[in-house]
């Protein structure tokens, strides 16, 4: 079987999992949309703070939820003990690992759209004009997300009732320069004033997408290599 076509089947199999299961989908878009209806509430009805604000909460929900779906992200090898026989196979580690970071991937961009569009009612906003670069920017930022969750979740699957906080703890300050760049970009997406512009300013489309692809590569790289080890462990 050639390499992209034992790709392709490692990716349908794990995307029909959780199609299976539905409830990673579900609790990953609950928990955002909580976060969000604490954050409206917080907030209140002022049009300018909802502006200024709510880009912040729209990505903490993303990134909290993102998480909750990491967690699980093992949990059918873990149960199986089949990590220690992807290990010992002759399949290509690194190719699993890449599989996982796609399957997630689609999952949580899945949930990353329809939290957008809860965001769009709860802080009475419209996305719809520039969907297509919201879009771009949730594609970039969720790769880059993916390939380092997917590696702090294949270290922390077996911790089991402390591993969803331990990955939360170890995964958020590893992308904080990620978010940087996502945060100054949402002054452009949103038309928002973020920290008073204390980030930089806004950010144009095209320089995210060169540096968000870079940050992408950097992830991708360093994941490739490191998740053959951290399964050995």
């Amino acid at each position: 079987m050639s390499s992209l076509r034992l790709f392709l089947c490692l990716v349908r199999w794990d995307v029909l999992r959780e199609i299976r299961r539905k409830d990673i989908l579900a609790n990953m878009t609950l928990f955002a949309l909580l976060v969000l209806f604490v954050a409206v509430i917080g907030v209140g009805p002022d049009a300018a703070a909802r502006r200024d604000v709510g880009p912040v909460m729209f990505w903490v929900a993303v990134v909290f939820a993102g998480t909750v779906g990491l967690s699980q992200a093992f949990a059918a090898e873990r149960e199986g003990g089949a990590l220690a026989g992807v290990v010992t196979s002759p399949l290509d580690v690194g190719l699993f690992y890449l599989a996982k970071v796609s399957a997630a991937w689609l999952y949580v961009m899945l949930m990353e759209i329809l939290v957008l569009g809860l965001y769009s009612v709860l802080f009475s906003f419209s996305p719809w004009d520039r969907l297509g670069a919201f879009l771009g920017v949730l594609a970039v930022f969720t790769l880059g997300y993916m390939a380092a969750g997917v590696v702090l979740a294949a270290m922390t699957t077996a911790l089991r009732g402390g591993g969803e906080i331990l990955l939360r703890i170890l995964l958020v300050p590893l992308m904080l320069p990620f978010l940087w760049l996502v945060l100054r970009v949402s002054e452009t997406l949103f038309g928002a004033v973020i920290a008073g512009g204390a980030l930089g300013g806004p950010l144009r489309l095209p320089h995210f997408f060169l540096a968000g692809l870079a940050f992408d590569t950097m992830y991708l790289a360093t994941g490739y290599l490191l998740f053959p080890k951290v399964l050995e462990e």
